[in-house]
């Protein structure tokens, strides 16, 4: 979004073109932007950072969670420079088809702070040695050192088919930190998409408000877009 006066901003590859080219398989860029503060007044600058989502922006640090967190694929704002961005495989087919994450998922070490984003409402559970968690298909940020990420079928036909979470629960068992989004970005998109009408239909009907004549009619519906704009 912005960076204030004596910060600098330098583009490059992170490591080479392998580290580019892990980095786009986890839903990262190929290249990579560090922000330096380069004046010597013994000051400081800031750097704003946004989404390409309506999110939560939550910060961790690395170190407190055992040196290493999973992030789901495209879940990293932005880190550290002392933070390493691996590729994170699933164990089996079944995690990677039905757990809502994929193959790859995005594995974080080092010393220093992170910043995932997460859709919706952002929820923290800590588990306990063993304890299992099951949650929803992509609802999934993050999770720490110790915890195991598997994928389970739902008990039952009519849970099944009836439930409205699918087939596959996403299962999590501790010990460790897990984060979900009450949002996923999936989940909206594809809620806006079942909305817009298709094609050969009238389409959208925007009401243009309760003047009588063609010139008031004209004038509400340019006030009514400059408020929604403004909004």
């Amino acid at each position: 979004m912005y960076m204030t006066d004596g910060v600098e901003m330098n583009t490059t590859t992170g490591g080479g073109l392998s580290a580019g080219f892990q980095r786009m398989l986890t839903g990262q860029n190929f290249f990579i932007s560090d922000y330096r503060y380069t004046r010597d007044d013994g000051g400081t600058g800031q750097v704003a950072l946004g989404t390409d989502f309506p999110s939560k922006i939550v910060r961790l640090n690395v170190a407190e969670y055992g040196g290493k967190v999973t992030c789901q694929k495209g879940a990293l704002l932005c880190a550290s420079h002392t933070i390493d961005i691996q590729m994170e495989f699933s164990k089996n087919l079944s995690t990677g088809f039905f757990g809502g994450e994929g193959f790859v998922l995005q594995g974080l070490t080092g010393t220093g702070d992170v910043f995932v984003k997460a859709g919706g409402t952002l929820l923290r559970r800590e588990l306990a040695d063993g304890e299992p968690l099951r949650i929803s298909s992509g609802c999934l940020v993050a999770f720490s050192a110790g915890v195991d990420y598997d994928v389970q079928m739902v008990k039952g036909l009519t849970n099944m088919f009836g439930g409205g979470e699918g087939m596959f629960l996403t299962t999590l068992t501790g010990p460790g930190t897990v984060w979900l989004q009450g949002q996923p970005p999936e989940r909206m998109i594809g809620e806006i998409a079942r909305r817009v009408p298709s094609g050969g239909g009238p389409g959208l009907v925007v009401p243009l408000g309760g003047g009588g004549g063609g010139g008031d009619a004209s004038s509400s519906s340019s006030g009514g877009s400059g408020g929604e704009s403004s909004q």
